[in-house]
């Protein structure tokens, strides 16, 4: 069997904790449990995390937190 390759942004790295309950979180999707983490930094991202599996993306970023609490200002 495979094993998937999943991309986590951050805006720092990561440290081992939070590895641990990323591939914690990550282990209830990937039902194989065969998975590795592939980090990347974007000091953009602000604070928060986006992850990239399969075709799903997962953006639990500040930086688009603001962008849609900006878009719900604007638009009201």
């Amino acid at each position: 069997m495979d094993r998937e390759t999943i991309r986590v942004v951050s805006p720092l790295p990561l440290t081992e904790e939070q590895r641990d309950i990323i591939r914690e979180k990550l282990s209830r999707v990937v039902k194989t449990g065969l998975f590795s983490i592939e980090e990347e930094v974007d000091p953009s991202l602000i604070g928060g995390i986006v992850v990239f599996f399969r075709d799903m993306i997962i953006d639990c970023s500040v930086k688009t937190q603001l962008q849609r609490m900006k878009e719900a200002i604007l638009r009201d």
